[in-house]
């Protein structure tokens, strides 16, 4: 990639109300990212969600300058960034409308994550709740070792949920409430270097971003986006892993908590999220894998019932397309959307008529199958 692109790139996540949805807008109407920027400002304010304040952040040249100096600080400390249409990029990730424009990576952040999970809840967690995480995480490592376990080095859960999946040989990716001129908590620094052996520290902060009340529930998001669901272990009625479960639910991802004695400070955020069902009650690992449909299939089981589906029924090419994506996994809207590159809108119809078929059905943790 070029130099100036990456500046453009880094520049762009520094103007104030472009996301996602704007700055694919601005890249379809100019050519590129760097086509933004040599754009007339008069061509610009037609653009829907462009306002006179984006444009005089985009011709201030402190931006660019604020990104060259980025960039230094990545080539110095050895970081990666990836912009949104990177095909780096997490893919889940992707489809939240929220998503970040850049992230910047340290380590190795795998461009496949066959199961993912996040592991969430209280800085200050009971023995039985940290027992619990490190018994569940364990278990799960046992019969998926290709899972990934994500949270937030935070104190608590977050930091049981990492060592557990460590100790367990899975891959795990510590999501920061800051830039990476800095780690917080510093007392998990060594905790971070295992990571970094094989997974990833991720943040959208800028090195010189400083660690904030309001920076760690921004990042809660990425947690909540980049994996197929979230696992609540304990939690107080509010806090960031309360946050956390409702991004998930805004995502359309499942989310998973472990109920709790009626009266336990711990437990009281869980079992409201029980109660008022935001999320689902799991007393054992093994639920998650089964409420995420994650068992595997025969793949050739599978080829000889699309040859079958494909002479019985008179399927369109996208149903085709839908049928085949599907005859390994289960997979979610937002899945088939990327691997078909296809809106989720241009799909919906497609599967509802499948569904009328018989051929497909929506399995626990909204995902499609095929019957």
């Amino acid at each position: 990639m070029e130099q100036n692109t990456k500046v453009h790139q880094l520049a762009l996540a520094l103007v104030t109300g472009v996301g996602t949805s704007i700055a694919r807008n601005l890249i379809r109407l100019t050519g590129s990212v760097s086509g933004i920027f040599r754009e007339n400002a008069n061509a610009l304010v037609k653009i829907p969600g462009i306002t006179e304040r984006v444009i005089k952040q985009m011709s201030d040249g402190g931006i660019i300058r604020r990104a060259e100096e980025e960039i230094r600080f990545m080539e110095k400390e050895k970081i990666r960034m990836l912009f949104f249409t990177d095909p780096e990029y997490p893919e889940l990730l992707k489809f939240c409308q929220d998503a970040p424009l850049v992230l910047f990576v340290k380590g190795n952040l795998p461009q496949s994550m066959p199961h993912s999970l996040s592991v969430i809840g209280t800085r200050n967690p009971s023995s039985r709740g940290r027992q619990l995480t490190r018994d569940w995480v364990g278990s799960l490592a046992k019969s998926h070792n290709n899972l990934h376990i994500i949270s937030g080095l935070a104190y608590g859960i977050d930091i049981t949920g990492h060592e557990a999946a460590l100790e367990n040989k899975l891959i795990t990716l510590a999501v920061l409430g800051h830039g990476f001129h800095t780690l917080y908590p510093s007392v998990h620094r060594a905790a971070a270097e295992r990571i970094l052996e094989k997974g990833a520290l991720i943040t959208d902060f800028f090195s010189y971003n400083r660690r904030e009340p309001k920076n760690f529930i921004r990042r809660n998001r990425i947690i909540a986006g980049i994996s197929e669901a979230t696992l609540v272990i304990e939690s107080a009625f509010k806090g960031g892993a309360m946050a956390t479960a409702e991004m998930a639910n805004s995502y359309d991802r499942e989310v998973f908590t472990v109920p709790g004695r009626p009266g336990d400070e711990t437990s009281v955020g869980c079992n409201y999220l029980i109660r008022s069902h935001q999320a689902i009650l799991v007393n054992s690992p093994d639920d998650i894998p089964f409420q995420l449909n994650w068992q595997t299939t025969n793949k050739i089981a599978f080829t000889n019932q699309q040859k079958h589906l494909s002479t019985k029924h008179d399927l369109t090419e996208t149903q085709q397309r839908i049928i085949d994506s599907l005859s390994l996994e289960a997979l979610s809207l937002d899945e088939l959307s990327y691997q078909l590159k296809l809106l989720p809108a241009q799909l919906t119809g497609e599967l509802l008529t499948l569904e009328f078929t018989g051929l497909v059905e929506v399995a626990p943790g909204k995902r499609f199958k095929l019957l």
